[in-house]
């Protein structure tokens, strides 16, 4: 399908809806063809309309735009330019208009299944993915798009993200490459930002899934308050049919308030650990080693399931998962194969010695629910081994999170390294005094070393845990799989964690056989 309309029939779109304020230019549109859409300068081609948006944005870059083949823009002022443009009140929300419109409404053709929450968004949409790529497989039919924090699927690349659910005219661009290839069904993370910035607007889902909520990117470039953060997160409910909702989540009546209340929702699913009369229940759960087994009981089954990943929020994750897949009209014997085989890189990765004297486990975890739930499992895995964690926290957003993750790792531990993490634009040094007096607030006897290189700092607890001759259990947490650190706006490449404490391991059982 054609992705080509006329510049005329646009602006009769927004003249139609009454959102464009002034048409400049408009003797010269007759004959103008918009082939591509894009805000990024850098990937302007010929006939490209070119949108104008950002609070840092500079004329020069529209001048630019026009030099690379541009013919029109959309933005929220007249820039004055040679070639028309089309002036809104509201950039972020005519964005999705258009882009609804200029793709002609291509989710109609993909089943998606959409996922917010504050904790587990990446690795619930991973269990989906790898669930219907599965199942895909077995019915030889198209593999299914994925759209997530790690990396994007459109029926025809795969690509590394950029947003954890990309700006309103990449969205849409996915999902119509996703149509054009057959694809007919789709995963895709939902962000609080996504769903306040109007990003998925039109858009409307098969499933939607509410995984947890806790107070997080408060900040004034994000969310001011936790309220703001919190109603952002439950308008995912506009924008699907069947709501799949953890019931263990904190405010969970007034999730289920929320989607009952949302009149495009048919119907509502619920998961749970802990509630017996829930659609999904998971209970008989045991561990052994690195791998959890549990019973799914729905609908007077009882389904035997394995997780090769730890954390009993893992076990609400494959709940949600399964649940989507069951809507997705996948068999059980496929969903108990996906989740047995499930990997999610950088999330709770465990790497032992031989001798277990050493144990490092690698995650995401950044923030106060993850971080409360690494602690749990981490110490349900090895109750005896001394614990160490290293981490950091991102600059210039989300900075609830620093007192946040401080005060739980004091509460949990007394060997605490703090390091990078994203720290941007802001001082890496700043950052970490607000963890620290965070960490002695609960903590006072604690024992807190600072390091900006992050290895260092992950090098420094394995040569104290060496030098205790105690068995030790290191977290690395925050940047799991990650290669890159976030400086100043560049990013600068380092040694991934998961591949840095592989190395660590190797050294330790090279050293124990000379």
């Amino acid at each position: 399908m054609s992705d080509s309309m006329k510049l005329a029939r646009l602006i009769d779109f927004f003249k139609g809806n009454d959102d464009a304020t002034t048409i400049t230019q408009e003797e010269i549109i007759d004959d103008v063809v918009i082939d591509y859409i894009t805000f990024d300068s850098r990937a302007v081609k010929a006939n490209t309309l070119f949108i104008c948006k950002g609070m840092n944005f500079k004329t020069s870059y529209l001048n630019d735009a026009i030099d690379q083949g541009a013919v029109a823009y959309l933005a929220e002022q007249d820039y004055g330019v040679a070639i028309p443009g089309i002036i809104v009140e509201d950039i972020r929300l005519a964005m999705a208009k258009l882009a609804n419109f200029f793709y002609q409404s291509p989710w109609q053709d993909v089943a998606i299944s959409g996922i917010t929450g504050t904790k587990g968004k990446t690795t619930t949409a991973g269990f989906v993915n790898q669930i219907l790529t599965l199942d895909s497989q077995e019915k030889a039919q198209s593999l299914p798009g994925f759209i997530s924090s790690t990396f994007n699927y459109d029926g025809l690349e795969k690509t590394p993200s950029t947003l954890t659910t990309p700006e309103a005219m990449d969205l849409y661009e996915m999902l119509a490459t996703m149509r054009d290839h057959n694809v007919t069904r789709a995963t895709m993370e939902v962000s609080s930002q996504a769903l306040k910035y109007h990003r998925v607007d039109d858009v409307q889902m098969r499933v939607v899934a509410f995984l947890n909520i806790s107070p997080d990117h408060i900040s004034p470039v994000e969310h001011p308050t936790f309220t703001d953060y919190f109603q952002s997160k439950l308008q995912i409910f506009e924008h699907g049919k069947v709501a799949v909702i953890n019931e263990d989540t904190d405010h969970f009546e007034d999730i289920l308030k929320a989607a009952k209340s949302a009149k495009n929702i048919e119907r509502i699913v619920t998961v749970s650990r802990k509630n017996p009369t829930a659609d999904y229940f998971a209970d008989e759960l045991t561990i052994n080693d690195a791998t959890q087994h549990f019973m799914i009981r729905n609908q007077g089954k009882t389904i035997p399931m394995k997780l090769n990943v730890l954390g009993h929020f893992n076990i609400n994750n494959a709940l949600v998962a399964a649940a989507i897949a069951r809507e997705n009209d996948v068999a059980w014997s496929t969903i108990q194969q996906a989740l047995g085989q499930a990997k999610t890189d950088g999330r709770m990765e465990i790497y032992r010695s031989q001798d277990n004297q050493l144990t490092f486990v690698v995650d995401f975890a950044h923030n106060k629910i993850s971080f409360e739930e690494l602690f749990s499992s981490v110490k349900e895995m090895a109750p005896d081994n001394d614990l160490r964690i290293v981490f950091g926290s991102a600059g210039g957003k989300a900075e609830n999170r620093r007192p946040d993750m401080g005060h739980v790792a004091g509460l949990n531990t007394n060997e605490i390294y703090l390091t990078s993490d994203d720290p941007n634009f802001e001082d890496a040094y700043k950052i970490m005094a607000e963890i620290e007096e965070a960490i002695y607030e609960m903590n006072p006897t604690a024992k807190v070393r600072s390091n900006l290189d992050r290895t260092g700092s992950i090098y420094m607890a394995y040569k104290d845990a060496i030098a205790s001759g105690k068995p030790t259990t290191i977290v690395v947490a925050g940047k799991g799989s990650e290669d890159t650190i976030k400086i100043n706006g560049r990013d600068e490449f380092y040694v991934p964690d998961f591949e840095y404490v592989q190395q660590l391991i190797a050294f330790y059982e090279f050293k124990g056989r000379i």
